[in-house]
């Protein structure tokens, strides 16, 4: 089990959360915890106060200046036309191939055929 926690934002596909499961990892998903239509700003909250990185398609969460205090996020920017397979295989390959220690207090943009860290914070 990792000691990482996310939280799944509602535009990502539900069976997301099970291929985060699958690979040891804690996941929420915000349908599950009644915040479906939730704005980003409450879904930023909920996530600073639990702890979780921000499984998304919105690159909103990726605003530093709209959001000073950020748990971290994961960004897919995939094509529109991606099915939930398609979309569920690039981040598991993703999941598979990057340290733990690279998504701690990090904004990734995860692409088709590569993936894009950016720090939160210069310790």
């Amino acid at each position: 089990m990792h000691n990482l926690k996310f939280l799944l934002d509602a535009d990502m596909p539900k069976s997301s959360a099970q291929v985060i499961r699958s690979l040891g990892f804690e996941i929420e998903d915000v349908r599950d915890i009644g915040m479906r239509a939730a704005k980003d700003r409450e879904i930023m909250d909920h996530a600073l106060k639990n702890n979780k990185i921000i499984i998304t398609r919105d690159t909103d969460f990726g605003e530093v200046l709209r959001y000073p205090q950020h748990p971290g996020a994961i960004i897919l920017r995939l094509p529109y036309g991606f099915t939930s397979k398609e979309i569920n295989e690039r981040l598991r390959e993703f999941l598979r191939s990057v340290k733990e220690e690279e998504l701690i207090e990090a904004i990734i943009i995860v692409e088709l055929s590569r993936y894009r860290r950016r720090a939160l914070r210069n310790d």
